[in-house]
């Protein structure tokens, strides 16, 4: 298997794990959004608690140039280190959500 179909299965393997956790309140989805074209994944949350709506985009991970992007994470999970523990390469990995600044200061690619 190649580098870009084992990150996609890996993105797609965590992404399955996290959108299995349904919210303890209010009549809330947890969509898993694969765009395996363009290499787009996404954890988005849909519905209803009490009268307010319910929706935004949880995780957000690009693959780029055989790299993995960390575009938007609002949980307390460190996506990166779980993509590591999975055999990621930290070389491998950028979290876009840093300006491209600060991402010369982490253990992770800058881009």
């Amino acid at each position: 298997m190649d580098k870009l179909e084992r990150y996609r299965e890996y993105v797609q393997e965590f992404l399955v794990t996290q959108g299995s956790y349904k919210p303890s309140y209010g009549d809330v989805e947890v969509e898993q959004v694969f765009d395996t074209v363009r290499d787009h994944y996404q954890i988005v949350h849909v519905g209803w608690e009490n009268k307010q709506r319910v929706y935004g985009c949880s995780i957000h991970i690009d693959i780029k140039d055989e790299k993995i992007w960390i575009q938007w994470n609002s949980t307390e999970i460190d996506i990166a280190s779980e993509l590591v523990s999975m055999g990621v390469p930290k070389q491998d990995i950028v979290i876009g959500f840093h300006s491209p600044f600060k991402r010369q200061f982490t253990d992770y690619a800058v881009g």
